[in-house]
């Protein structure tokens, strides 16, 4: 197994902790975007997804398992750093004055009121619901029903600064993978609250767009296709891939054409779309995407790539083949089918942008 792979999806993992402290972890099908925007395969991000980290009962995501967190129980200088120290010495002293005064065993506060204290003191509400979270996680401290303690019963305990700075000046460890994964993550996480489709996968994304254009009984027939498009063999099966790569080329500018013609853009103006949608040809319906000037979907080079998979795709229709090719049809390579893949993302990515540009109401 690829472990640069392992590497960064357990970075990533770990990641969600420092950007979202009050819920951290991914879901699976997070896992895997991470994987394929940091340009993986899916397949191998597959095999590497199960050790990205491991679930918690009451726990949404996936968070790091004991192996990634036991480095958390000691602090090393890192780079980059996502952890404000006085953040931590922060919870750490407050524990510590409760220790003090109630007794290591009584030494208890309530999370909540260790929020709004160190915001007082103009921390932000995120750097200490990290520091929490992280020392609750490196098993400093334990947490139950919004109370936290010291996991050891041993009175007060060191500042984490003073045990940084105990480490000496050695360098600071490199965390690349971390680094690499922070911004997708950040990304991924965002998209869940801010309004954007969840999924930053055009395929994926797409089936998302279909409950804002009205179509989400259609959901379902685009996901199974998608799903069936990915797990299509180029080697063994390039008809059937090229095929479904059609299905969804088509299935995409055959969903926009009613927003396109209600708000009057230079798309889809044909009179051949006032008739039944099943008497549409995707040949028509790629050409037009492309017309409209300003308000066009496809630009010249995905339209081309799209009228090729179109030309392959007609090998399913008998009477097509024995017009174009009256000697016989040529066989689809592995790397036309690839082509055909990569066609379908790049037209539905062009639907996608085009509708952020003029977006259903």
């Amino acid at each position: 197994m690829n472990q640069e792979i392992v590497k960064l999806l357990q970075a990533a993992v770990e990641c969600s902790v420092f950007i979202n402290p009050t819920e951290p972890g991914l879901t699976y099908a997070e896992i895997l975007e991470v994987g394929k925007r940091a340009g993986y395969l899916e397949g191998e991000i597959g095999d590497a997804a199960p050790q990205a980290g491991k679930r918690y009962f009451g726990v949404k995501g996936i968070v790091p398992d004991d192996s990634a967190l036991a480095s958390w129980v000691f602090f090393f200088r890192e780079e980059p750093d996502y952890r404000n120290f006085e953040a931590f010495d922060f919870v750490v002293s407050e524990l510590n004055t409760r220790a003090r005064t109630d007794g290591a065993r009584n030494a208890l506060l309530e999370r909540r009121l260790v929020v709004e204290r160190a915001m007082a003191k103009g921390i932000s509400r995120h750097d200490i619901e990290l520091a929490v979270t992280y020392l609750v996680m490196a098993k400093t401290l334990t947490e139950k029903d919004g109370i936290v303690r010291f996991t050891h019963n041993t009175g007060v305990q060191g500042l984490p600064s003073e045990l940084l700075r105990s480490m000496g000046d050695r360098q600071p460890m490199r965390r690349e993978a971390r680094a690499k994964a922070y911004p997708i993550v950040k990304d991924i996480i965002e998209r869940r609250t801010d309004g954007r489709l969840k999924n930053v996968e055009p395929l994926d994304a797409f089936g998302e767009a279909l409950d804002k254009l009205n179509y989400k009984p259609f959901r379902l027939w685009w996901t199974q296709t998608v799903a069936e498009l990915r797990h299509g063999d180029v080697h063994s099966s390039p008809v059937a891939v090229s095929v479904l790569a059609a299905a969804l080329v088509e299935g995409a500018l055959t969903f926009v054409v009613s927003h396109a013609r209600r708000l009057g853009l230079g798309v889809f103006l044909s009179k051949d779309f006032d008739r039944e949608p099943r008497t549409w040809k995707i040949d028509d319906l790629v050409a037009s995407a492309a017309s409209g000037s300003d308000a066009a979907i496809l630009d010249v080079q995905t339209k081309n790539r799209a009228e090729t998979l179109i030309r392959t795709r007609q090998r399913i229709h008998a009477g097509r083949m024995l017009s174009d090719f009256p000697m016989g049809v040529p066989d689809i390579r592995p790397e036309e089918a690839r082509d055909a893949k990569a066609t379908a993302e790049q037209v539905v990515r062009r639907v996608l942008d085009w509708l952020e540009k003029f977006p259903p109401s």
